[in-house]
């Protein structure tokens, strides 16, 4: 029998792994830009840069992570129409029409379980 958890508990989990982390790249890079132009590693650009990079890096980690965090919330919660609800209201997942679904990258494994829920 598979675990269970909360609509509640699931959301929890995506704002602390997902948003959480990407909130940490996109903090962590600019103030490691401005540590390594103050040591004189890089120039005042690099800070430009760094914001980007940041930026780039916590897209590309939720892009990754919230296919699998979809593949195990909806095997895990009981009610997943009121997941699906209100990981949209949190905005931890884009509409079903939204331009950004399509940055999702999906491991075929993760597809094939997707595909099977």
């Amino acid at each position: 029998m598979k675990k269970r958890v909360t609509v509640s508990q699931a959301l929890k989990r995506a704002q602390w792994s997902i948003n959480g982390l990407a909130f940490i790249c996109m903090t962590g890079s600019p103030i490691l830009g401005i540590y390594l132009y103050a040591q004189k590693l890089i120039p005042a650009w690099g800070i430009g840069v760094m914001f980007m990079l940041g930026f780039l890096l916590a897209w590309l980690m939720w892009s990754l992570l919230i296919t699998k965090w979809k593949v195990w919330a909806f095997e895990n919660v009981r009610n997943v129409h009121e997941l699906k609800r209100k990981a949209i209201e949190t905005k931890v997942i884009w509409p079903d029409d939204s331009i950004f679904n399509k940055t999702e990258i999906w491991t075929s494994s993760n597809r094939r379980k997707w595909e099977h829920l």
